[in-house]
């Protein structure tokens, strides 16, 4: 999933313990392989190169792009799974990024009223080139699967994460899970330490994956309207009970900006979200005290 995995649990033994790591591995690439759009064969990858018409995906892959698109409805578009038909333009390791004509040409095939989902697990695409990543909700659905085969295992107390997508299950021995946020400027600081227990956390940044051009910071994070970066904030945290929606929210609050962004979280019951942003002022939903301004 291009990211780390991250795994730390209480078990009975080390024995346990290690089977534990090697089951959520197992099922983490099992996951990759349905989702990648780099893996021959794998949903996404048949999604991306059909053209127009209709591709047969797994049940697991049509609800979640059903989930997706329930998003995007809810955040008029700023969610949008098929941003990746002017996203894959970009080569952020190569510090390459479209020119204006070939963006505003990808840009013409972004929108998810363009994906209709019809009976027995089909996507119809509407028109031809579209292509989709679920970069912005499979993590946070990966930590969702994981979670429901560490309970099932019997582990009550576990924190695990994907990149910016994480879990905290139960306590860690008498005391919540002590998480911080990552100051978006500097690595090693940190602007906020909440103690929580079961509960996802999905932080977006635009420091995740960039590179600098002229002075102008080209991240990853796009906004469906013009494929170009967001540039309001620097990173978005939210908190709440499912970590697939906490991941599809903490994008779309990064590209809908402070205000609507708060207001959306704001509207949700058990979520909440801190934006810092872009000169590093901290803001905050109504269910959390805001934290102090990082320096």
């Amino acid at each position: 999933m291009g990211t780390r995995f991250r795994l730390t649990l209480s078990a009975p033994d080390e024995v346990t313990a290690h089977q534990r790591f090697d089951e959520c591995r197992a099922l983490l690439n099992s996951l990759e392989n349905e989702w990648s759009p780099w893996i021959e064969g794998s949903d996404v990858w048949r999604i991306n190169n059909a053209g127009a018409g209709r591709v047969d995906v797994s049940p697991h892959t049509y609800d979640l792009i059903s989930r997706s698109l329930t998003v995007s409805e809810l955040t008029r578009g700023a969610f949008d799974i098929t941003f990746a038909s002017v996203g894959h333009l970009y080569r952020y390791r190569e510090h390459i990024r479209p020119s204006d004509t070939a963006r505003k040409d990808a840009l013409t095939k972004v929108s998810y009223k363009n994906l209709k989902l019809e009976p027995n697990h089909q996507l119809v695409l509407l028109k031809d080139g579209i292509r989709v990543d679920l970069g912005g909700v499979a993590k946070g659905e990966s930590i969702e699967q994981l979670k429901a085969l560490l309970l099932s295992k019997g582990i009550r107390s576990a924190y695990f994460s994907l990149g910016g997508d994480s879990y905290v299950l139960g306590k860690k021995g008498e005391y919540p899970w002590m998480l911080g946020i990552k100051h978006p400027r500097k690595e090693k600081e940190v602007i906020a330490r909440i103690p929580l227990e079961n509960i996802a956390v999905s932080t977006s940044g635009d420091y995740e994956r960039f590179f600098m051009d002229e002075g102008t910071r080209v991240h990853h994070i796009l906004s469906p309207v013009s494929g170009l970066p967001a540039d309001e904030v620097m990173s978005v945290t939210v908190m709440g009970p499912d970590a697939w929606k906490t991941d599809a929210l903490s994008t779309s609050v990064f590209i809908m900006g402070i205000k609507p962004g708060i207001q959306l979280i704001e509207s949700l019951s058990g979520y909440d979200v801190i934006v810092v942003d872009k000169t590093g002022q901290i803001f905050a939903s109504k269910g959390l005290v805001s934290p102090s301004n990082p320096k």
